[in-house]
């Protein structure tokens, strides 16, 4: 515990001395001292309660710290490589960001995640805005306003929950297994699932992410899309253990899975494209967790921060680099660095083999119902079709600058031979040749779809606070009817 404590005020302390000057050396000093760190309490700790009674907050080093970890110091280092000649404070708010999500990673308090995922937020909206676009500013208030709606909902289920059981620990409300029918307890679960979902990017409550994390810089996108995220994640993952609620997660799991889907399918801004996939993806994980799938949706959060990471690092080179955002515009415009890092990235994300996609995929597959399956396969396929789309932009055009680009295709790679290795039943044919059918299936889809151009709803910000409240009263009432 006191290793992982010392990771963490290490990138807390360095980040803000970083501000004061030699911001990419306090940044490095970081990165090595919180590797060491981890190194030092891998592969975990029991819960200990910092700070004793009535006022500590319990931290441990369960799999999902062990795995939050791992994905923000490979995100780290790629972004230290990538990001070198910049002298902005970049890298200060950077370290300062992922120190907060390190500690997010290892509390089991419900309050002190509150105060971590809004210090998050805060300093997101800065990172997001360091670009001085006008469009990027506006997608950071966005983005700030409507998170911290969200967090304010969920400020007032810690409220009802505190009020009603007395406690706000994770492992001392899973102990009480509280009864939610109970009307005000399961009000107060409801607002802290709605505010966490608002956080994170659920659909139609996270109508924000796609262009906060499209409009991003390009190392703030790696960072938005492949760790803060994630602590969105692990809060959910936190409160199904605390309380039955497995059910609302699957379901949110299935409408965010197919929703962001729907617009990913045709959108033409690369950028915002992977921004709905961000969204997309999240089914996957969500879905893991109402299945009590708890390890399916870890590998599975880990290997999305790796390959969205890569497919967010490579789009930002190259939007940048060409200077036009569309996909079409973009064939043929690419250097093989860019070209390859999409390529990668889109085989990962789609679920070829061997890669980190194919293995999480599997593991969560595992043991889930035959209809869970059947949505996970439909969800995959569907994913394969609007990647599709990206086939024309892997023709390179000449070299070009790599950056962080191998470390994250390297750590794509890696993952997924150690996973496909590890987890039962994928080293074999019929899981191979069914990776490979629902790629192929989702590229005739794409064809067949392709020539086909909706007019979806393209809500602006007003719109989005609507969908936010009416969202977030949704899932509350969900909860509150006992429809579990």
């Amino acid at each position: 515990m006191a290793a992982a404590l010392s990771g963490v005020l290490a990138y807390l302390g360095l980040g803000v001395l970083g501000l004061i000057g030699a911001p990419r050396t306090f940044s490095l000093l970081a990165l090595l001292g919180g590797t060491v760190s981890f190194a030092l309490w891998t592969p975990g700790f029991p819960e200990v309660l910092v700070g004793g009674l009535p006022w500590g907050v319990a931290l441990a080093g369960d799999p999902w710290a062990v795995g939050l970890w791992a994905l923000a110091l490979v995100l780290h280092a790629t972004l230290l490589i990538h990001a070198r000649a910049r002298r902005d404070a970049f890298h200060p708010l950077t370290t300062v960001l992922i120190g907060t999500c390190l500690a997010g990673s290892l509390s089991r308090d419900l309050f002190n995640l509150y105060v971590l995922m809004d210090l998050s937020s805060l300093l997101a909206l800065v990172l997001i805005a360091s670009g001085r676009r006008v469009r990027a500013v506006w997608a950071g208030l966005q983005y700030l306003v409507l998170t911290e709606v969200g967090l304010t909902l969920y400020l007032f289920g810690l409220g009802l929950v505190y009020a009603r059981l007395g406690t706000l620990s994770v492992s001392a409300l899973a102990g009480q297994g509280p009864n939610l029918s109970d009307p005000a307890l399961a009000a107060g679960v409801g607002l802290l699932l709605a505010g966490t979902a608002v956080k994170t990017g659920v659909f139609l409550l996270g109508l924000w992410l796609p262009q906060a994390h499209g409009q991003a810089p390009t190392e703030v996108s790696v960072l938005l899309s492949g760790i803060v995220v994630k602590i969105g994640v692990v809060a959910l993952a936190r409160l199904s253990e605390a309380f039955p609620v497995g059910t609302v997660l699957l379901l949110l799991g299935i409408v965010t899975g197919f929703g962001g889907l729907l617009y990913a399918l045709w959108e033409r801004d690369l950028k915002v494209f992977l921004g709905f996939h961000t969204v997309s993806q999240l089914g996957y994980m969500l879905m893991g967790l109402g299945l009590g799938a708890g390890t399916g949706a870890l590998l599975y959060v880990v290997a999305h921060g790796l390959f969205k990471g890569l497919l967010f690092l490579a789009a930002g080179e190259a939007v940048e680099r060409v200077g036009r955002r569309e996909i079409t515009s973009l064939a043929g415009q690419l250097s093989l660095p860019v070209a390859v890092g999409l390529g990668v990235g889109a085989c990962a994300i789609a679920g070829l083999p061997p890669l980190a996609g194919f293995a999480a995929k599997g593991l969560l597959a595992q043991g889930a119902p035959a209809w869970a399956k059947a949505l996970f396969y439909a969800l995959g396929l569907g994913t394969a079709a609007s990647f599709s789309k990206l086939i024309p932009l892997f023709r390179p055009k000449e070299g070009g600058l790599v950056g962080g680009l191998p470390v994250l295709a390297a750590a794509v790679l890696g993952l997924g031979l150690g996973g496909t290795v590890l987890v039962s039943g994928l080293l074999n044919l019929r899981a191979w040749g069914e990776a490979f059918l629902i790629v192929a299936a989702g590229y005739g889809t794409y064809l067949g779809l392709r020539r086909i151009h909706p007019r979806l709803p393209r809500w602006g910000f007003d719109w989005a606070v609507v969908s936010l409240l009416v969202g977030a009263v949704g899932v509350a009432g969900l909860v509150t009817l006992g429809w579990l």
